[in-house]
């Protein structure tokens, strides 16, 4: 993470890069629009697909990635597997460790 200083060097610096191309992954949605002129988006064909622009005009065009600026449950879910035994435990229902005062 960078302080504000620092993504405003970060910024500046990347902007005057006109020569040359940077990949850059970032959850500050205000950054992305700043630094990028082009937007590489993995497709549902499992196809690389080239936007120019930065990610509003990528947004524009790509109506569903609005979601990149939103985060929601609606966007993520985790499943999480139930826990195995532990090593040399054989029940569940039994204390495993009792604590002293």
């Amino acid at each position: 993470h960078l302080d504000v200083k620092n993504v405003a060097w970060l910024e500046e610096f990347l902007v005057s890069q006109t020569q040359k191309t940077s990949m850059i992954i970032s959850h500050d949605s205000g950054f992305l629009d700043r630094v990028t002129t082009h937007i590489i988006h993995y497709e549902d064909n499992r196809k690389l697909k080239n936007y120019k622009g930065n990610l509003a005009m990528f947004v524009k065009r790509v109506p569903r990635a609005k979601t990149y600026y939103e985060l929601s449950e609606e966007n993520l879910s985790f499943t999480f597997p139930e826990p195995g035994l532990l090593d040399g435990i054989k029940s569940k229902g039994k204390a495993i460790i009792k604590m002293d005062k």
